[in-house]
């Protein structure tokens, strides 16, 4: 099998996150903050989610075949006030049209800078076949601090959007329910029949998710409020 990369980006339905070995077996959670020494205190130790939660958001789709993370990360941070263009981001994310692709650390670096003035911080955590570690990560971003994030997937094996090529992409996780155990997404993806909203159960959902344990790097952005707004 033609091993994925971890980026994110390529095709209309194709959103490459390189990523350096093929992603395969569950990996157990753990922090990573790029370029930081960070360390925030687990979901677990912050505040109880309630039940089922669902935020706003402005949903688009991806200017490009290779613009999935500049474009949940458009839809992320207007969630936050801050209105930048899917190229800006793109500017300052260092997405390649070349390699059709954009870093995840540098797609986390990018959003560190603008929600960090407020207080909060995104980090990279794993959730690969861990729907639990999915469900308390999505929870506390939508249930707790009221926004949306962003699940690194295998594109190509989500239900909606089933391709032969494994191919990284980059989705909008904006609400919950624990009860049915479901996670609500957008998925900037261009493709017809991709775009748009869908409720996936958070097992299906863990299934896919890009984790790129031979990096260092989870697949999962979980949010915390860990800093005082400036």
């Amino acid at each position: 099998m033609r091993s994925a990369r971890l980026v994110l980006g390529a095709a209309l339905a194709t959103c490459v996150l390189p990523i350096a070995a093929p992603p395969a077996a569950a990996f157990a959670a753990a922090p990573l903050v790029a370029g930081s020494a960070i360390v925030l205190p687990p979901v677990g130790a912050q505040l109880a989610a309630p039940g089922a939660v669902s935020v706003g958001i402005k949903g688009q789709a991806q200017r490009t075949s290779y613009y999935c993370a500049p474009a949940s990360s458009a839809i992320v941070l207007r969630a936050f006030g801050v209105k930048r263009s899917q190229d800006q981001l793109a500017e300052e994310m260092k997405t390649s049209a070349e390699a059709r692709s954009t870093k995840r650390e540098d797609m986390l670096t990018v959003l560190n800078a603008y929600v960090r003035p407020e207080g909060y911080q995104f980090r990279l955590t794993y959730a690969k076949d861990d729907p639990a570690a999915l469900m308390a990560r999505v929870s506390q971003a939508v249930g707790v601090l009221g926004k949306p994030t962003i699940v690194a997937v295998l594109g190509n094996r989500l239900p909606w959007s089933r391709k032969k090529r494994d191919f990284g992409h980059a989705i909008v996780a904006y609400g919950y329910d624990t009860a049915k155990g479901t996670i609500t997404v957008w998925d900037p993806n261009a493709r017809r029949g991709a775009t748009g909203t869908h409720v996936i159960p958070a097992k299906d959902l863990a299934a896919v998710v890009f984790d790129n344990p031979g990096r260092g790097v989870g697949g999962v952005f979980e949010l915390s409020k860990p800093l005082l707004s400036r």
